[in-house]
């Protein structure tokens, strides 16, 4: 049914996104209706110059005459080449139920929106990122390479590649793919075959390696491919860094698949070769940073080993940015098992040497299914030698007790005060 008022409201909202300063699309318009003006100004003149012929015009005026046309016609195919190039640019990021002004508004907001950078692994900082980038455009998640399990480990071995799984999923999460392609990209193979729990999104990964080379270039590639809100970026390029951890009896255990499943206390945990070296992008990415987030994540094996990389620590401590450490929401079997808040975060800085200025704390404690062994972390609103704030809030992902809400969580990063005044509200 016709609702006058209804449709007076929406005509309005539509002007208003037109009316938008910085919109791309009134300039040229207004070039084009000016442009038009002129031509047919000067082509009046013509046609009365030739239908009166007591009317003398010099060659000063013909000149003139001439050069105005010209003008004007480069100026008419000017603004309509950028009203087609604005055209392209609209369908491309327009928004399901809404109108083209609005979604461009909503995207040019986004772009002047604060830069994040996003610090870890697994799919904690995934989670992350499916959220923020409801809110902002300048992302870049720094993720750890690691990982030496399952087909992210094997074709690491095979092709003498970082791993790409962490990578893929953050893909995968900046991205806007079809729900039918995203599940094709996390397929995983399980005929009696070589192919054999290969991940399909590893494997374009890999194939990608082997035409460019270059893990940061892969990379770079695949989020063209993919049309991903912001930049993935590995934490180092280099194809043999190895974790290691020291539990509290002095047993060593190798490789972060193993870690994972340690059954003692960790002590400590570090990289070899020792001395590994930083992507300069990174480094790059974290300077310019208004906000660094870190975490959520397999606090050993998908965090601090970012921050075990030569020049990581010493970039995040430099950088004038907020620094954000986001807490689980619960523990998980052996690796952090009985870990409050203040343990997350000591052990992290143990390892890092980073100060944070703020800590994510989830408010929501739900039960676990009967069986799951990942206690909810309990909240708190202050630890003895912190000097930063908390933000407790409810960022539980209802449906899952053992991981964080993207939506959520997002929402309590960015209304933060030191950085609700650089973003969009999403």
């Amino acid at each position: 049914m016709f609702n006058p008022h209804t449709n007076s409201i929406t005509f309005l909202g539509k002007l208003k996104s037109f009316s938008r300063i910085g919109i791309g699309l009134k300039r040229w318009l207004l070039i084009f209706i000016v442009a038009v003006c002129i031509l047919a100004f000067e082509l009046g003149l013509i046609i009365i110059a030739f239908t009166q012929p007591d009317l003398i015009m010099g060659p000063s005026d013909i000149t003139i005459g001439i050069v105005s046309i010209g003008m004007s016609l480069g100026l008419i195919c000017i603004s309509i080449h950028r009203m087609y190039i604005w055209t392209l640019n609209g369908a491309k990021h327009k928004q399901v139920g809404l109108d083209v002004f609005t979604s461009l508004n909503l995207k040019m907001n986004k772009d002047k929106a604060v830069k994040v950078v996003a610090i870890g692994g697994g799919t904690g900082q995934s989670t992350l990122l499916r959220g923020i980038k409801h809110w902002t455009n300048n992302i870049t998640a720094i993720v750890t390479i690691t990982d030496d399990g399952g087909s992210s480990g094997d074709l690491r071995d095979d092709l003498d590649m970082p791993p790409p799984g962490d990578a893929r999923n953050c893909l995968i999460a900046l991205s806007e793919l079809d729900p039918i392609m995203e599940d094709m990209f996390l397929h995983r193979f399980t005929a009696k075959s070589s192919l054999n729990s290969h991940n399909m999104g590893n494997l374009f990964l890999a194939a990608l390696y082997q035409k460019v080379g270059g893990f940061k270039q892969v990379l770079e590639a695949a989020g063209d491919i993919l049309s991903i809100t912001g930049k993935v970026i590995p934490v180092s390029n280099m194809t043999n860094l190895q974790l290691r951890a020291e539990t509290e009896s002095g047993e060593v255990v190798e490789g972060e698949s193993s870690i994972g499943l340690v059954s003692q206390p960790i002590n400590r945990i570090w990289i070899e070769p020792e001395f590994a070296i930083a992507e300069q992008s990174a480094l790059d990415a974290i300077s310019q940073a208004e906000a660094i987030v870190i975490g959520p994540g397999s606090l050993y094996t998908s965090i601090i080993p970012n921050f075990l990389v030569d020049g990581v620590s010493d970039a995040v401590n430099a950088s004038s940015a907020i620094k954000v450490f986001v807490c689980n929401v619960a523990t998980q079997p052996h690796e952090t098992e009985c870990y409050d808040v203040e343990k997350h975060l000591n052990v992290f800085q143990e390892h890092s040497g980073v100060v944070v200025d703020y800590i994510v704390v989830n408010s929501n404690i739900k039960d676990n299914p009967e069986g799951w062994k990942q206690p909810a972390v309990l909240p708190i609103s202050s630890i003895d030698g912190f000097n930063g704030s908390f933000v407790v809030d409810d960022v539980l992902d209802e449906s899952m007790p053992t991981r964080h809400d993207p939506r959520k969580l997002s929402r309590a990063i960015m209304q933060i005060p030191s950085l609700s005044v650089y973003t969009f509200r999403g």
